[in-house]
């Protein structure tokens, strides 16, 4: 089992994928639509007091429910490759070493949002699928293929040996991503919070691209600097 995913849109999405084992309501729990799921999958709900969901959420905002799900499980690679290998226009994201729990599930929620046709991530230095991630993605990690690698540089190989372009998103970037011819097959890196993206896997992408900016700050959070590109890209 993985932690405990909490929330009503979390756990609906879970329940109708079929992947919850065991769901804890609170005390007269009346969502209607969340008890039908539970008895069409056979559940037997386990009512218990708000200051127990407290404790099993780790003081999330539970909602009233907590559930315990089946292990996340990873597209390997290979598969998502071989997915992509049929579509005239395909987009992948890898991320580099992303920290912040909230800021992979905004992403996660946003690639499903654009039909992104899934997201690359690092084994180590990277947040996993956790409960947190589920609950900002509202449900999305159902949904969108994540490839878990030991080594983004050999996933952009393997990408590039399959007729992927890749792009790197960096500040310091010359092309704009409004100048780029996004047909085809692409894959677009977004870099850690603080560091961006690591010199190696920038040295190893086809081109470095940025977001044009015209105010005071010169950075964006990568979340949503994910949604501005993606939906540009997928449009």
């Amino acid at each position: 089992m993985i932690q405990a995913i909490f929330g009503r849109n979390t756990v609906i999405s879970s329940l109708e994928n079929k992947r919850v084992t065991k769901i804890y309501l609170k005390e007269g729990f009346n969502d209607s639509k969340i008890l039908k799921l539970i008895k069409d999958n056979n559940l037997k709900p386990l009512f218990v007091s708000v200051s127990q969901l407290d404790k099993l959420s780790d003081g999330g905002n539970h909602q009233g429910v907590v559930a315990y799900t089946f292990a996340f499980k990873f597209t390997p690679l290979e598969s998502l490759i071989a997915q992509c290998k049929a579509k005239d226009n395909a987009l992948i994201l890898i991320l580099d070493e992303i920290n912040d729990p909230h800021n992979f599930g905004a992403i996660i929620r946003s690639c499903d949002a654009f039909a992104v046709d899934g997201i690359i991530i690092k084994s180590r230095n990277q947040v996993q699928v956790t409960s947190t991630v589920y609950k900002v993605s509202t449900g999305a990690v159902d949904y969108v293929k994540i490839s878990q690698v030991t080594n983004l540089n050999n996933a952009i190989k393997s990408l590039k040996d399959a007729g992927f372009w890749t792009y790197a998103a960096a500040g310091e970037a010359k092309d704009s991503y409004l100048n780029i011819n996004w047909t085809g097959k692409n894959a677009l890196v977004l870099g850690n919070e603080g560091d961006g993206v690591s010199k190696l896997v920038r040295d190893n992408c086809d081109a470095l691209i940025k977001i044009p900016m015209y105010g005071h700050v010169d950075s964006l959070n990568v979340s949503v600097a994910c949604g501005i590109l993606i939906s540009y890209i997928k449009k």
